[in-house]
């Protein structure tokens, strides 16, 4: 068995070498993940070059260092065809840092080829190995050997990856610090690979050879030449970044002047174009408020709608029943005062008993009164039904669509809804009182459920003047009596006309101007937010093609005019 030795100055450049190289290919790294397609192939080509080179010099020279008590001899072929499997790693390498994103399966896969490429450069090299000994390897240790190259590679692989994009002074230096813990580790696969080398039996060395005798001379002409080839890499992407960086600067110079100059030029343009887009915005948020208020004004019409529509249903049914039930009671209560009247002919002394019992339940106003008490219980039930019916006529929640309706419905129905503020129970007005002067009127085609909310808006203000006035006359001690007019009528058999009329103070024509504005109010705060008249106007002119006009002068009351089509449908197409 020969025992071998390692020359220290030569394994320390090998590591210095290795150490020149991991920097190298992590600046590499991020050059080629930065440069685009044609010109990435380039870098990716030369770099793997660069990269495989100099960790075959590493090899080389640490081989180099390494001396048997028998003259050691290379096979220059073998030798130069152990740089391919270290080019070929490097490439692979460079590529998978140049992805955009890497996953672990691509990282264990990569490193472990990168790994193998390396061990094959070692191996290969090793196999050039000519001497008067034979060459036998422990497989454990060989096992071991390529076990780390892989582990080395994958760490390679993924600071590569995660420095690639960093070009801080910190970057630079965490590229410096890992480059020296990799370039340290880098040659522990090549001495745990000659552990695992041993030689014994001298023989014969073939001669087609290169003599080795002389390693120091060898290994500072192949490191000398490495580092040149290293450090011309790291100068030419040093200069390359630079140039990149200055060619972008330059770009963005232009450009900043072109713009300036732009902006200088359209200066005024711009003046104006902020102009415009910031009443814009402001008309923009204008809507953006209304129509949410729009929205929450439908929903709590909706609400109401609904609560509407479950009591007229709930009181519908008990009262069906009673208003069905009175007639039978009407039918049977006749059937006892006859009969009563025929015992009356028949036994006109009764029994003292019977007698007594007449007069203490005065039978005689018994009879006159009863028919009186269930003519007034289905009066009441009557009107109950008739309640019933105009609370589900105002609600129409299934009406959201075109319907062919009365008009004349929707006014009643929401004179119903509005009758506690009409009567106000709360006695600090006299009731309004509502004359109806309506004209004969066809079904009309139009969207009932909106319809009525305009009526229910229109009238609601109406009632607000009334109170207002009302308010002011009781502090100058006037006397007022409040009155709303509804009248309707036809015009050509196609429009249908509406006028509601209040004999409050009116209003005057600068507020006139105003009040289908969003927002707009004379009310008090807290008295409403100024979108009734808004949406009334917007669901009798929008939506449904007509017209809405309001006649008034301070002191002589208020009339909204409404003009619909009779049929909307058809109002759209003309």
């Amino acid at each position: 068995m020969l025992h071998g030795n390692y020359d220290i100055r030569l394994s320390l450049f090998s590591i210095a070498i290795a150490i020149l190289t991991a920097y190298t290919t992590l600046d590499l790294a991020g050059r080629v993940a930065q440069a685009k397609s044609q010109e990435r192939s380039r870098w990716v080509a030369g770099g793997a070059i660069t990269m495989g080179t100099g960790i075959w010099a590493m090899h080389f020279i640490a081989m180099l260092a390494f001396s048997l008590p028998v003259p050691i001899y290379y096979d220059w072929l073998m030798v130069v065809a152990s740089v391919l499997p270290a080019i070929l790693a490097s490439g692979l390498a460079l590529c998978l840092i140049s992805l955009p994103e890497i996953n672990l399966l691509l990282l264990l896969s990569g490193s472990i080829l990168m790994g193998v490429g390396i061990s094959a450069m070692h191996y290969i090299g090793m196999a050039a190995v000519r001497l008067s000994a034979t060459v036998s390897y422990d497989l454990n240790i060989v096992v071991l050997s390529i076990a780390i190259a892989i582990l080395i590679s994958l760490v390679a692989l993924w600071v590569g990856f995660k420095l690639r994009a960093d070009t801080t002074f910190k970057g630079r230096l965490l590229r410096l610090g890992s480059a020296i813990i990799l370039g340290a580790a880098i040659p522990s696969m090549h001495y745990t690979g000659m552990m695992a080398t041993h030689f014994s039996n001298p023989q014969i060395v073939n001669t087609n050879t290169v003599d080795t005798t002389r390693p120091l001379w060898m290994a500072v002409i192949v490191g000398l030449v490495t580092v040149f080839l290293l450090g011309w890499t790291l100068l030419t992407s040093f200069f390359n970044k630079r140039l990149s960086v200055q060619i972008v600067k330059t770009a963005v110079l232009k450009e900043n002047q072109e713009l300036l100059q732009q902006a200088l030029q359209k200066q005024a343009d711009l003046a104006t174009l902020a102009q415009t887009r910031s009443e814009e915005l402001e008309a923009a948020m204008l809507a953006l408020q209304t129509t949410q208020l729009q929205f929450i004004q439908a929903e709590k019409m909706s609400s109401l709608g609904q609560m509407v529509a479950g009591v007229a249903h709930e009181i519908n049914n008990p009262v069906n029943f009673i208003y069905g039930n009175l007639f039978h009671i009407e039918a049977y209560v006749q059937n006892l005062l006859e009969l009563i009247n025929a015992y009356k002919q028949n036994y006109p002394d009764p029994a003292p008993e019977i007698q007594f019992l007449t007069k203490s339940i005065d039978l005689q106003f018994l009879q006159e009164d009863l028919p009186k008490t269930l003519e007034s219980m289905q009066a009441g039930a009557t009107r109950i039904k008739y309640i019933v019916e105009s609370l589900r006529n105002f609600s129409r929640l299934d009406e959201a669509e075109l319907k062919t309706v009365d008009i004349h419905e929707g006014l009643d129905s929401t004179l119903l809804i509005l009758k506690n503020r009409l009567m106000n129970l709360e006695g600090n007005r006299p009731e309004v009182t509502v004359i109806k002067e309506y004209d004969k009127l066809p079904l009309v085609n139009c969207y009932p459920r909106q319809l009525n909310q305009a009526f229910f808006n229109i009238l609601t203000n109406a009632i607000d003047a009334l109170d207002e006035k009302y308010n002011k006359n009781i502090k100058t001690n006037l006397s007022f009596k409040p009155i709303i007019r509804i009248a309707t009528n036809i015009n050509q058999h196609k429009w249908v006309n509406i006028q509601i009329f209040d004999n409050g103070f009116g209003i005057n024509e600068e507020v006139q101007r105003k009040i289908y504005d969003p927002f707009f109010s004379t009310k008090p705060v807290g008295k409403g937010v100024g979108l009734g008249l808004s949406i009334s106007y917007q669901i009798i002119i929008e939506k449904h093609q007509g017209k809405l006009s309001c006649l008034s002068a301070y002191g002589q009351g208020t009339t909204f005019k409404i003009e619909i089509p009779v049929d909307i449908a058809i109002a759209s197409i003309q």
